[in-house]
């Protein structure tokens, strides 16, 4: 998985209904090999992302059932997750969101 599908899969799997992370929280726990620089790199390309927003307390996917199912496809076409995993991840996909 790139840099770019970690960021976004940590903040699927860590965020709360919504709470914000820090971006330095964020990028730690999605590094792996690279340095956080260059994972500061990647979290300019998932700021960019429509499901993806940032407020003063940070960096989170919202509650919203549309920025879910964005997520949910962004998901799916970017990891190796399964779309199973990936449901139980985002709470707010529509019963029929699984192929």
């Amino acid at each position: 998985m790139d840099g770019t599908a970690r960021l976004v899969w940590k903040l699927a799997r860590n965020h709360t209904w919504g709470t914000p992370m820090e971006a330095e929280t964020l990028i730690r726990l999605a590094a792996t090999d690279e340095d956080h620089d260059e994972m500061r790199r990647y979290l300019a390309e998932v700021l960019e992302l429509s499901f993806v927003a940032r407020g003063p307390d940070g960096i989170y996917i919202p509650n919203g059932q549309r920025a879910h199912v964005a997520a949910a496809d962004w998901l799916r076409e970017n990891t190796d997750r399964e779309d199973i995993v990936i449901a139980s991840t985002m709470s707010r996909l529509p019963p029929g969101w699984r192929r």
